[in-house]
């Protein structure tokens, strides 16, 4: 009588506990942001545990205040356990945002550790007239009547995608290296000459590209942008725009104006 007496007792602890089982909010992980431009950047996070309960969204969340929440802005990127980590273009230029990554259940809205970020500044100068570039230093102004686009993956040192212009009135010409996801086009932001090594699938979409030019036969000849000097980006409804404010190019050109080229 007293084993049955135990066992049945045993049955209601048991039970208790079960009924009694502290479901929690979920448990994510937010990534540091990368690749911050004039109007994008690269985040995401990961789900660690559901909290016992079916995780119905999981996204990031941001806002220009700190600690967002999903009553701020947030896009939802899938459910149940999962990460994400990938580029938004839907900031403005020149501002601070916070974000996190968050995952809803029954029980409410889990957090990630938040983070803030800064948006890169819009180009400072506006040319007015596309595919024109002044050349300086007393040189001529150049209509541009093509620009070129290739995928270099001969060596380590031309990034995975390149612009290069061609003139009917100069020989001029005008190339721009990036090296970017999936040889993606740049994105809008403001980009920064590197040297030396420049590729490899190595360093992607970090900003930085290399800039020279080539003019065989015309003075005053090629040149090649130094290290650090910066040009600028935009890419908008299906155009990328290559813009040019004082920018130099060695000793030997002054470029200021723009290009474009119409995205496949």
């Amino acid at each position: 009588m007293k084993k049955i007496s135990l066992l049945f007792l045993l049955l209601i602890l048991n039970g208790c506990e079960i009924e009694n089982i502290n479901y929690l909010t979920p448990v994510v992980l937010s990534y540091e942001p990368e690749n911050i431009m004039t109007n994008s950047a690269i985040l995401g996070g990961e789900v660690g545990s559901e909290g016992g309960k079916k995780i119905t969204e999981y996204g990031i969340v941001w806002s220009k205040t700190e600690h967002p929440t999903v009553n701020d802005n947030k896009i939802a990127e899938g459910s149940r356990i999962g990460q994400s980590f990938k580029i938004y273009s839907i900031f403005e230029a020149n501002t601070t945002y916070y974000y996190r990554f968050y995952a809803i259940n029954e029980i409410g809205a889990g957090y990630g550790k938040e983070y803030s970020f800064k948006t890169m500044m819009d180009a400072p100068c506006n040319p007015v007239t596309n595919n024109s570039i002044k050349l300086g230093n007393g040189l001529s102004t150049i209509a541009i009547n093509d620009v070129d686009v290739r995928n270099p993956d001969w060596a380590f040192n031309e990034g995975n995608i390149e612009y290069t212009t061609s003139s009917y009135s100069s020989t001029v010409r005008i190339t721009v290296q990036f090296n970017e996801y999936n040889k993606n086009p740049p994105l809008t932001g403001t980009y920064t000459v590197v040297l030396g090594d420049f590729g490899n699938d190595n360093n992607l979409s970090t900003g930085q590209a290399k800039l020279f030019i080539e003019n065989y036969g015309g003075y005053p000849g090629g040149a090649i942008a130094k290290e650090g000097t910066k040009f600028y980006v935009k890419n908008e409804n299906n155009i990328l725009y290559i813009i040019f404010c004082d920018t130099p190019i060695d000793t030997k050109y002054v470029l200021n104006g723009k290009f474009s080229y119409t995205l496949k």
